[in-house]
Formats: structure tokens, sequence, C-alpha cells
């Protein structure tokens, strides 16, 4: 989940990355292409096939950057915020499993809750061991049973709710997953369309 949420983040800064054009304004880089083109297409004479067709690809190409800019929110909105809900949600479970053991803070959240269940359970081995081996009753030895006992149900119960919890949250992590493919569909037959269209209205024919 976090290298997925490093790619996305990576994914959407590529995208809305704007450079520096030659006055000054900040644009993204396709669309900062189409107004240059622009700009060089109107220094043709008018009737200029080459400076139509510069002029006309210009235009599509700096649409197409309003359009990535509309695709680089809605993708944000959609699967990037979702991963990062989603990782607040398995450090909060990796912050739990680790409360009582600060040699786990560096395990992956699966890893340091199966330690720490394995370790309450060890312990609660150790002193059901030594109940059975003992000749007499020590009421010491029965209320440390019963604390093992109780610690290592209050683990499993509390990792097995935590990891229910994150396994439910995979319908709204679908639900956003399906937003953001749609946002990527929307975006890339837009441009298609922009494309076409231009495509249909090529000054050189």
């Amino acid at each position: 989940m976090d290298r997925m949420h490093r790619s996305m983040n990576t994914y959407v800064k590529t995208l809305s990355k704007r450079n520096e054009s030659e006055d000054k304004e900040k644009t993204l880089a396709v669309a900062h292409l189409g107004t240059t083109m622009v700009n060089h297409g109107e220094d043709f004479e008018p009737d200029s096939e080459f400076g139509t067709c510069l002029a006309s690809l210009g235009r599509a190409n700096e649409r197409i950057g309003r359009m990535q800019e509309t695709y680089v929110a809605n993708a944000t909105s959609s699967w990037l915020e979702s991963l990062e809900r989603s990782l607040v949600q398995m450090k909060e479970y990796q912050v739990w499993t680790n409360a009582h053991q600060t040699s786990l803070q560096v395990a992956k959240p699966a890893q340091a809750a199966r330690k720490k269940l394995e370790s309450r359970r060890l312990a609660y081995d150790s002193s059901l061991s030594k109940m059975q081996k003992s000749k007499k009753e020590d009421f010491r030895m029965e209320e440390e049973l019963r604390s093992q006992k109780a610690k290592y149900e209050e683990s499993s119960e509390e990792v097995y709710r935590r990891m229910q919890d994150i396994k439910e949250a995979e319908i709204e992590s679908v639900a956003d997953l399906t937003s953001f493919m749609e946002a990527e569909l929307t975006y890339y037959d837009r441009c298609r369309e922009v494309l076409m269209q231009l495509k249909r209205d090529w000054p050189a024919t």
C-alpha cells in the first residue's frame, strides 16, 4: 500500500508539474507546447498552411492541458486520497500493535500484530505449563495464568477486530479505484475527441 501510494503520488505530481514559460507564467508542459505552437503559427501569413496547422494543433494542446488539470484533480480526490486514508488506518493499526513493544516500531503492521500475539501466547503457554507441572496449588501461579490468558485473548480479539476493519474498508477502496478508472477513461476519451476533431478539420488536406 505504501509503494502504491508513493507511485500514485509521483504520477499525480508528474502530470501536474508546471514549467515556467518565456512570459514567466507557469503552465503544464502540453499547454506550454500548445501556446508556443499558436504563437509561432500566428507569425505566418493568414493563408500559410503550415502556420494554420501549427495554430490548430497548438489550440488543441491548450485544450488538452485544461483537461489534464481536471483529470489530475479527479485522480487526486478519488484514488490518491483513498490511498492516504488506507495508510492512516494501517498506521493506526501499527501504532496499536507497537504500543508496548518499541522494538517492533519498524515492523510491518501484520508482522507486528502476529509477534505481539505470539509473545502473549508463549507467555500464556509458559504459565499453563508451570501450572500443570506444579505438584501443589499455588495462588500466585493461578493468578499469573489467568492474567496471561486474559492478555492473550485481548490481543487476539483486538488483532482480529482491526484486521476486519481493514478488510471491510476494501469496499470503499474498490469504489474509489473505480472512480479513478472512470476519470482516466474520461480524460483519454476527451483528449481523443479533441484530436479526432482536429484531424477532421486539419488544414492540410
